[in-house]
C-alpha cells in the first residue's frame, strides 16, 4: 500500500489551513516538504503534524519557534520511550 502524498494546495484544503502558514512552518522546520516538479509534496505523516502544530499555536498560544521547539521534545521523548520499552522487552527475556 502506498503513502498518500499532497501538494501543497491538496495539503491546505485537507488541513484546512492557509497556504502562507505551511509556509511559515516550513520556514521553521516544523513541516519538511519534498521536492517534486517543481513543487512541494507532503507525505501523510506531515499532515498529523501539521495539525498537531497548529493546535500547539492555536490553543497553546505558541509562536512558531515554540512549537518547533514542542515537537522536537515530543519526538524526542517517543524516541526514548521506544528505547526504554525495547530495553524492558530485553530485560524480560534475560530473566527468562
Amino acid at each position: 500500500m502506498s503513502e498518500l502524498v499532497y501538494t501543497l494546495l491538496e495539503f491546505c484544503h485537507v488541513a484546512k489551513i492557509d497556504e502562507q502558514l505551511v509556509m511559515e512552518f516550513v520556514e521553521h522546520g516544523i513541516l519538511e516538504p519534498e521536492l517534486g516538479q517543481d513543487q512541494w509534496l507532503f507525505r501523510s505523516d506531515a499532515l498529523s503534524r501539521c495539525l498537531l502544530a497548529e493546535r500547539m499555536r492555536h490553543d497553546l498560544q505558541l509562536d512558531l519557534h515554540g512549537v518547533a521547539l514542542a515537537l522536537q521534545l515530543i519526538e524526542r521523548n517517543q524516541k526514548l520511550r521506544h528505547r526504554i520499552d525495547y530495553l524492558e522487552q530485553l530485560v524480560e527475556r534475560l530473566r527468562h
